[in-house]
């Protein structure tokens, strides 16, 4: 039997070798003219541009016009997927965990201050033991009915009860 397909190399053979030094230039002309940054990421970004079959990428880059920022050019990159583009997903997200601690943070800190403010004042004001019991002893009762509306809730929303069959 005859192999329909033909061999594949991982080797360049013949004229590879010099269609991929022209792709490469064309790439590099064409960054140069926008005059983008020579990243990696970005000649993989504008090889998309150039190669690929669907036209979108091409036409994004357009939009942007002359000297675009290297910002604008990664939001492509990651709008398409593009793997060389992936490691800023990873950067991005450690950002935002991290400008996230920073809020939780600074809103413990404001609600440590406030607390210490609130018990300086207690401490100062008449008749604290008496008002801090009735406080306490209504917290305790909130939190009963709270518990007792959240089971009423469950039970009334949980599945009906099966009927019975009549049959013996």
């Amino acid at each position: 039997m005859k192999n329909s397909q033909a061999g594949v190399s991982a080797y360049p053979t013949g004229n590879d070798e010099s269609d991929a030094a022209t792709d490469l230039e064309m790439i590099g002309r064409y960054m140069a003219k926008l005059k983008v940054k020579a990243l990696p990421r970005n000649y993989q970004l504008f090889h998309e541009a150039l190669y690929a079959p669907d036209r979108r990428i091409a036409s994004e880059i357009a939009s942007l016009g002359p000297s675009p920022s290297q910002a604008s050019l990664d939001e492509i990159g990651l709008k398409h997927r593009l793997v060389s583009h992936c490691s800023l997903v990873a950067r991005k997200s450690e950002a935002d965990a991290a400008e996230m601690l920073r809020e939780v943070a600074e809103q413990l800190a404001e609600g440590l201050l406030k607390k210490q403010s609130f018990a300086r004042e207690i401490e100062t004001a008449p008749h604290v033991a008496a008002a801090m019991d009735s406080l306490n002893a209504s917290l305790s009762n909130l939190l009963l009915y709270e518990t007792e509306l959240t089971e009423r809730l469950r039970d009334c929303a949980g599945p009906p009860p099966r009927a019975r069959s009549s049959r013996v």
